[in-house]
């Protein structure tokens, strides 16, 4: 008997050839975006890096609808890395959703989202990583969900250096300096490294102040009537306040330890805190962050 391939065979052939390019297709990592997401109305783009195509598609998470068709950029060499890259820019593309970049013979990106709230999960967790950082207190449950600790460094009698010293405060004098954040995985708290915080925060405020004045943190002051990002900013703003020598007007460069503490919990490292030298950055830093906060907390 002759065989014919009939339309229903043929339609599952070009199915089953389609599932066997897909399969074939994988995640690479030359294909180089934002895996986190792009605005509706923002700009959009992939570095397409050592691939012979001159096109590109936007395609749903299993690549089977094809949403965005675009054209590759001329190749160019980034002599930083020894590499040539292309750009493929679907700016134009602002449907929301969750899509993948495709290059014909390279593979497909990992996912990534395209909506008008994209970076808010990641805002909203930049900025509550600050109240993880507080010194001075403890985090409850309510607040700190797995993250919760009981409170240390409540320094209230942190010793003044020999560097420190003035002679209104000389070597000795223990004065109280609560609050702050703490720094870069130590209990040391500095001035210069968390006002460039402040400041970049504040300025945040300021200029898109309305996203900030609706911003729920669930933090201890989220019912007052201050937007959350002023009262985590006020933490630190309090602690620095108590760096500046009343007697001479110098600002003390850190609270700090002999030494960097070692693997334990804030309410266990209870080593003597110190005030170290004043210097002309923690001024400086110390009156731009004043002058802007006074700006601010005016209102």
């Amino acid at each position: 008997m002759k065989k014919t391939i009939t339309l229903t065979s043929l339609l599952s052939l070009i199915i089953l050839t389609a599932s066997i390019n897909i399969l074939n297709a994988q995640v690479n990592t030359n294909i180089r975006l934002n895996q986190l997401g792009f605005y509706t109305n923002g700009p959009k783009a992939a570095v397409i890096i050592e691939s012979s195509a001159t096109t590109f598609t936007v395609k749903s998470p299993d690549r089977i609808q094809t949403l965005f068709n675009g054209t590759l950029s001329t190749s160019k060499n980034w002599a930083q890395s020894g590499e040539n890259a292309k750009i493929a820019d679907f700016s134009s593309f602002q449907t929301p959703g969750k899509y993948v970049v495709e290059v014909p013979g390279l593979g497909y990106s990992y996912e990534f989202l395209i909506n008008d709230d994209v970076y808010q999960g990641l805002n909203h967790s930049l900025l509550k990583a600050y109240y993880y950082n507080r010194a001075s207190t403890a985090l409850p449950p309510k607040h700190a969900s797995i993250y919760s600790r009981s409170g240390g460094h409540f320094d209230t009698e942190v010793v003044i250096l020999p560097s420190a010293a003035s002679p209104g405060r000389p070597a000795g004098t223990k004065v109280s300096s609560p609050k702050g954040w703490y720094d870069a995985g130590d209990y040391n708290c500095y001035i210069v490294n968390s006002g460039i915080s402040t400041y970049q925060m504040l300025m945040s405020y300021e200029h898109f102040e309305n996203y900030y004045n609706n911003l729920d943190l669930n933090i201890p002051e989220s019912s007052n009537n201050i937007p959350d990002i002023l009262d985590e900013i006020k933490w630190n703003l309090d602690w620095m306040l108590t760096m500046q020598d009343p007697f001479d007007g110098g600002v003390y460069n850190k609270k700090t330890d002999a030494n960097f503490d070692s693997y334990r919990m804030p309410a266990v490292a209870n080593d003597t805190r110190y005030m170290t030298a004043k210097g002309t950055a923690a001024a400086f830093d110390f009156a731009a962050v004043m002058a802007v906060a006074f700006r601010i907390y005016q209102k």
